[in-house]
């Protein structure tokens, strides 16, 4: 799905606006407004994916935006971000120095903010064999 990127944070088009050409338009417009957009809260998801659920209202000043593009990203209910990241875990994560198996109800806590879906990892290294 296609979403904007505004000063390194993600956001939902507006109503009515569904491709960055619009989006610049409509800002040109209001250019000493501030727009209200659902922002993508990104503390236990590494982006391109993003989780559906976290999202909040917020208030943009359109006189005060540094960058704005159109970016891909893949958004998820919490459900099924979940399932992934714990594939993922499974595969890419235990062979890492940096795992440590919790025996708490959520052993992906520490995994979230960490690896994408798609399995890269900043934080990974391989254990010695």
């Amino acid at each position: 799905m296609k979403i904007l990127e505004i000063d390194y944070d993600y956001y939902y088009y507006p109503d009515g606006i569904t491709c960055i050409k619009d989006f610049i338009d409509y800002a040109n417009k209001h250019y000493s407004s501030f727009i209200e957009l659902k922002q993508f809260e990104t503390e236990n998801c590494v982006f391109p994916y993003l989780i559906k659920e976290d999202t909040k209202k917020v208030y943009i000043n359109i006189a005060n935006l540094n960058k704005i593009q159109e970016v891909e990203a893949t958004v998820l209910y919490r459900f099924e971000y979940n399932v992934r990241l714990e594939q993922i875990v499974e595969m890419k994560c235990t062979d890492c120095i940096h795992y440590n198996e919790d025996i708490e109800e959520d052993n992906l806590e520490g995994h979230r903010g960490k690896i994408s879906l798609d399995g890269k990892c900043s934080w990974y290294q391989k254990k010695d064999d």
